[in-house]
């Protein structure tokens, strides 16, 4: 069975515990890097990030409880904003992601979870951990690695020419979106982000290719990801390619 781009095999679930809480529950793997992540954003940046109440590993689950973020999605908000509102949180979303992108990684070349483990990040291995790289060139590697097994092997060779093995890493959440952006809606001022589980360091493009990935690809959101983030077309559209191997 081929699984749809952005479904894993075990995602996590979030679900109100109570007025003031929510608990996320799925794998342990998941739980523990997205808990990691919150407290080194909370520690290293002025992001608004959920603040976790406890959390808990037992074999191959876990859970955290965090405290509910007052806001609404900038998927829904965005239409019934005005231009000042969303000149904010536009604003509001690039000085954040510049907090993330000055953040310095432990060692030169590492691509891995913020607390030196394997990557998580649904884009790759079918959502299931892998790495850490030791390098840009070893990450593309791994990225244009399917192409290998198709008709065309040879245009492996041809995509991986396309990615830099210079490129800067970078902290990123690797999951941005307009539903994990919370935002006032009458000041455009952003409450939260949320979902950091794939958050860790990564190949500079990687934030903005990823935050344009599957089914997130609409005019509007690309639209506020080229005035929060450095474009990198050439990379989107070898990314574009690569999803479907």
């Amino acid at each position: 069975m081929e699984l749809p781009r952005r479904m894993t095999l075990f995602p996590p679930r979030t679900r109100r515990k109570n007025k003031h809480l929510y608990i996320k529950s799925g794998r342990s793997h998941d739980i523990q890097r997205e808990v990691d992540a919150i407290f080194f954003v909370r520690r290293h940046t002025a992001i608004p990030v959920p603040t976790v109440v406890e959390s808990h590993i037992q074999g191959s689950r876990g859970w955290f409880t965090m405290h509910a973020i007052e806001g609404e999605p900038l998927s829904t908000a965005w239409d019934s904003m005005g231009e000042d509102a969303k000149t904010t949180a536009q604003n509001e979303i690039r000085d954040y992601i510049r907090q993330l992108r000055a953040l310095q990684a432990p060692n030169p070349g590492y691509i891995g979870s913020c607390m030196g483990g394997e990557v998580l990040d649904h884009r790759l291995n079918n959502g299931m951990p892998c790495g850490p790289f030791g390098s840009v060139s070893e990450f593309n590697d791994f990225l244009v690695a399917p192409i290998l097994r198709c008709p065309k092997p040879e245009l492996a060779t041809l995509y991986r020419q396309k990615l830099s093995n210079d490129y800067k890493i970078t902290f990123s959440h690797a999951d941005l979106s307009d539903e994990n952006i919370l935002v006032e809606p009458a000041s455009g001022h952003v409450t939260g982000i949320i979902d950091w589980e794939m958050a860790g360091w990564r190949p500079a493009f990687w934030e903005y290719t990823k935050s344009l990935f599957g089914d997130r690809l609409s005019l509007r959101w690309k639209c506020v990801m080229d005035h929060v983030l450095e474009p990198y077309p050439t990379e989107l559209q070898v990314e574009d390619i690569l999803q479907q191997f």
